[in-house]
């Protein structure tokens, strides 16, 4: 039996980030599924806040997605999800945060603003925006690599790649676009969705569709 469990959500785009990268460590580990709309009562003992993905290691628990995938970098040096050098580790939180800050929260205003067209038109502008910006300060500038930080991948590509598959449910919903200048995203989006991690994980966009469906139905409730 591993001595590494994840507590996951099959819909989470944070336990799927997770997952990707105890996969593409190449670590064995034990899968353990909660349903966060009912949670079972022991589930917060160790997950104070409630949340997915919770690992538990060595029998110590460690919540947040992003603090889990630094630790297993940390701890499994190995196959290894961070550059070498200290300026471009420091350049690869800067886009982990760009994601936190900016990009994954002009998505989760399209559901926000469904009903409101006005600030909708605005929103998929920004997100449109978020999207040419990561094509001209990122992927033009990574000495041609395919990958966010240039040939090697890293936890960059994984802390954005759950929401770069729900964009197709974007499309459906609330008709975003890729602007056509994303030349350079298409191609790491595309080269993504080769990795074993993501085949592994992925659910298909018609489950996105349908999860977003209900999201938007209790906020408007």
């Amino acid at each position: 039996m591993s001595d590494i469990k994840i507590y996951s959500f099959d819909k989470c785009p944070f336990a799927q980030r997770t997952r990707m990268a105890l996969i593409e460590k190449g670590l064995d580990f034990e899968l353990i599924e909660i349903d966060v709309y009912n949670k079972p009562d022991w589930f917060l003992e160790i997950s104070p806040y409630g949340k997915v993905p919770v690992v538990v290691h060595e029998g110590r628990a460690i919540y947040e997605s992003a603090i889990i995938n630094e630790y297993l970098e940390e701890k499994y040096p190995e196959v290894a999800l961070m550059p070498d050098d200290h300026y471009e580790r420091a350049r690869a939180r800067i886009w982990i945060d760009y994601c936190s800050n900016y990009y994954l929260p002009a998505c989760t205003r399209l559901l926000r603003d469904h009903q409101d067209d006005d600030r909708q038109q605005q929103n998929l502008k920004i997100v449109g925006e978020r999207l040419l910006y990561i094509e001209k300060e990122c992927f033009a500038q990574n000495d041609g690599g395919v990958f966010w930080m240039g040939e090697q991948l890293t936890l960059v590509d994984l802390h954005y790649a759950p929401f770069f598959e729900r964009f197709g449910a974007y499309e459906h919903l609330f008709d975003a676009k890729w602007p056509k200048e994303c030349r350079k995203i298409r191609s790491w989006w595309d080269a993504m969705q080769d990795r074993k991690s993501y085949l592994e994980t992925f659910l298909p966009t018609e489950s996105h569709i349908a999860t977003y469906s209900n999201m938007m139905q209790r906020i408007a409730s």
